[in-house]
């Protein structure tokens, strides 16, 4: 009897669907400002994603979550928020968590092909995790002044 209780109050608490029209991405950053990535760096998706080279490295992407308590977890100090559509005005580029889910199987396809198919699968249960999205910055000319417009404190 117990099982079946906790079951429906499972069901009960479910969130909501992330919806990109409306509700927005969530990144953990520094308490001033949010990290600028590099438009030229390694466009790896996994490399990205299992954060090979540790903090510092270079990266076209920004990572981002559907939901801020996830978002708290990389903060070093802030939980940044944006919009799909506000980051779209500005050149960059979303890749979706269910995007990126499809990229990463085997060993992986596109921007996500990687050697070793461990990692792949790694990095998928990742975003799966974290919720994870990407903002892509490639396309963008100015990335310290776009992020300076994408991102507002939470």
């Amino acid at each position: 009897m117990l099982g079946l209780t906790l079951k429906r109050k499972e069901k009960m608490t479910a969130k909501k669907k992330w919806r990109m029209s409306k509700d927005p991405l969530y990144r953990g950053d520094e308490k001033d400002s949010v990290c600028v990535p590099n438009p030229e760096a390694d466009d790896s998706i996994v490399r990205h994603i299992m954060y090979f080279e540790g903090p510092g490295r270079e990266t076209p992407y920004l990572s981002t979550s559907e939901e801020y308590e996830l978002a708290e977890n990389f903060s070093n100090g802030s939980v940044w928020k944006t919009f799909v559509r506000i980051a779209r005005k500005e050149s960059v580029l979303h890749i979706s968590r269910t995007e990126l889910l499809a990229l990463m199987k085997r060993n992986g396809k596109g921007k996500a092909k990687w050697p070793n198919a461990f990692e792949v699968m790694q990095a998928r249960r990742y975003v799966e995790q974290w919720g994870e999205h990407l903002l892509d910055f490639q396309k963008v000319g100015d990335p310290s002044e776009v992020t300076k417009k994408i991102f507002s404190k939470s």
